[in-house]
């Protein structure tokens, strides 16, 4: 299956280019044996780098300020911490009735426990599951029905 060409545009007649009005000599330029349209000149160069000292110093200043006030925070918060520390005890214990270890954090003022592992909800359902268990022992060795308890969670 033949589509074809597509036919091609050409340009018919020779196009001569304008001669550029805005190419203009400039003081200072070197002539050359180019028409106007093919010369390049350069761009203004534009005003000099300025150094304002005086506006850095300031800068350094506010930074020097700053980084000072971030250091007395850093250095309160550490005061805060310190007094968290000397206000709250730190323990490890060993419950009796469960014989497990317990972690506990204490207020001396106060000696209300803030934080404990295992929780006192998990250390009464070992305690229930030990008297199940016992029970269940004192059962069978009486030679009545044993039942079992599974003590896997």
């Amino acid at each position: 299956m033949d589509f074809g060409s597509p036919t091609k545009a050409s340009a018919v007649g020779v196009f001569a280019a304008a001669a550029r009005t805005d190419a203009l000599a400039t003081r200072g330029s070197i002539p050359v044996d180019l028409p106007p349209e093919q010369t390049v000149q350069s761009a203004n160069a534009g005003e000099a780098v300025r150094l304002d000292l005086k506006a850095r110093s300031e800068q350094a200043a506010r930074d020097e300020a700053a980084r000072q006030q971030g250091d007395t925070r850093r250095q309160a918060d550490r005061q805060r911490e310190q007094a968290m520390r000397d206000v709250i005890e730190r323990r490890i214990v060993i419950d009796p009735r469960t014989r497990a270890v317990v972690y506990q954090k204490t207020d001396r003022s106060t000696g209300e426990t803030i934080t404990q592992l295992p929780t006192e909800a998990m250390l009464k359902l070992r305690i229930y599951s030990r008297e199940l268990t016992e029970r269940a022992r004192q059962a069978e060795a009486e030679g009545g029905t044993a039942q079992y308890v599974e003590r896997t969670a």
